[in-house]
């Protein structure tokens, strides 16, 4: 079903637009969340107290524009939505301390441990199943604007442990190369991949990478959320003449921040301590219009779905309902899931999105 509603919306559009994706390629890589719910929420509850031991946050991470009073309070914190914008803002800065101890701490190896697999054969089951169909929609929507992908030069920036990086390479974009702050993950990401791809670059030295990159394809998949400087980011990029194509992934501000606070007791994945500001469709577009990026590809699909069906699985183990009336709730909730995702991402109102911009210069 959701295969056939992406080839509907890929035709009689100007715009490249894909939406929905099965749940069940990601389920098994999500288990983490169910099963050690309470360490997770315990080291969420860290980072958000890190968060909020620093400097109040005065624009707009998006468009610099000055932030109001708080719309709502989660975990203790204040978020503002942007009144120009409409970008979701956590009241505290993201500043320099907070993004060492998150990112690069013992070099990178506490953030890491979500994102590492324990052999070659996970590392290319999590490629195959998270990685790859991010990658071959990356290459469908050039090649859907008579771009030939596979003459293209790609650089992943904030490339983790390699797996999008692979994923490139395994739908045939093999010049494509990754930059990661982190040492740990460059190192267990090149063991992984086989070859030295992936990069270590200094978190203060990003800007200037974006800026003077060799690459027509820059892609930053689940990245810009975290950089401390993404409007930086974004005017580097703009002034790298060698740059065509931008690639990203961020997380929404969505039905998912909801459901975290109707379950507080829940480990906290849209927004938590290290997603200090959220995208909404049209904190994008003002981004997009403000850096003359051009919209020439969208895949809009979520886990709001798998978040709800996560929260109540959990919450009715902690309130010792039988272990039966849990495995209904998972088999009959199971059974929907995608249905109701896919109507939410039809919409544009999933918690993530992937797009696919041209710089207009």
């Amino acid at each position: 079903m959701i295969k056939n509603q992406n080839e509907e919306n890929m035709k009689g559009s100007e715009e490249f637009i894909r939406y929905g994706k099965s749940s069940k390629d990601i389920a098994s890589h999500k288990q983490v969340f169910f099963n050690e719910n309470d360490a997770l929420l315990s080291e969420a509850t860290k980072i958000n107290k890190l968060y909020l031991s620093q400097p109040k946050r005065i624009q707009c991470k998006n468009c610099n524009f000055i932030l109001g009073k708080a719309d709502f309070t989660k975990l203790h914190v204040n978020y503002s939505i942007c009144k120009r914008c409409g970008h979701l803002n956590g009241e505290n800065e993201d500043n320099n301390s907070f993004c060492s101890a998150v990112y690069t701490s013992n070099n990178g190896s506490e953030y890491s441990k979500l994102y590492n697999s324990e052999s070659i054969a996970a590392y290319k089951k999590r490629t195959k199943d998270i990685y790859t169909p991010k990658a071959s929609f990356l290459r469908d929507a050039l090649a859907n604007i008579n771009i030939d992908p596979k003459e293209l030069k790609y650089a992943d920036i904030g490339a983790g442990s390699g797996y999008f990086v692979s994923a490139l390479r395994g739908v045939g974009l093999i010049n494509s190369v990754g930059y990661e702050v982190s040492k740990s993950q460059v190192s267990f990401g090149n063991l992984m991949i086989g070859q030295p791809l992936l990069n270590k670059i200094d978190i203060e030295k990003i800007i200037k990478l974006v800026e003077t990159v060799d690459a027509e394809v820059v892609s930053m998949i689940g990245v810009l959320e975290h950089v401390q400087y993404p409007r930086e980011i974004l005017k580097a990029l703009e002034n790298n003449k060698k740059v065509k194509y931008f690639y990203i992934s961020v997380p929404l501000f969505s039905l998912g921040v909801f459901l975290e606070m109707v379950f507080p007791a829940i480990m906290n994945r849209q927004l938590s301590g290290a997603h200090t500001h959220l995208y909404t469709e049209s904190s994008l577009e003002y981004m997009a219009n403000e850096f003359n990026l051009t919209r020439i590809a969208s895949w809009w699909f979520g886990t709001d779905m798998m978040d709800l069906h996560r929260s109540v699985s959990v919450s009715l183990s902690q309130n010792n309902f039988e272990p039966k009336i849990v495995l209904m709730w998972n088999e009959l909730f199971g059974s929907v899931l995608d249905i109701f995702q896919l109507e939410l991402d039809k919409k544009n109102m999933s918690s993530e999105v992937h797009m696919l911009f041209k710089l207009d210069r």
